[in-house]
């Protein structure tokens, strides 16, 4: 069953860099900090769309030394305003790294 509305991953491929459209007004807010002696990054973009969306990717992650192929990290999408009649879904999407979230964007972009 399709959900009434339109879908996240083509919103996601502009804010990535990956479509040929502009991606409209983009605000973002860079924090760090140490936790436990491990430094930790923080960065919040919130993307306002012509068509009156607004999504916001907080991407989160560490300095700590990671022998895996996909580092971890935490990246999240959620729409704050989207048309009631025409709803983005889903409305909020984790990832645990970005490798994860490149397999979703090219799943859901197919």
């Amino acid at each position: 069953m399709e959900l009434p509305g339109r879908a996240l991953a083509p919103y996601v491929r502009v804010m990535l860099g990956q479509a040929g459209e502009p991606a409209g007004q983009c605000s973002v807010e860079r924090t760090q900090w140490l936790d436990q002696g491990v430094e930790v990054r923080r960065e919040v973009a919130t993307w306002q769309f012509a068509d009156g969306a607004v999504i916001r990717r907080t991407v989160e992650e560490d300095d700590f030394p990671a022998a895996l192929a996909c580092a971890e990290c935490w990246i999240t999408y959620e729409v704050l305003a989207s048309a009631p009649e025409n709803p983005i879904h889903p409305a909020r999407q984790v990832f645990e790294n970005a490798c994860r979230e490149s397999f979703w964007l090219a799943y859901h972009s197919a």
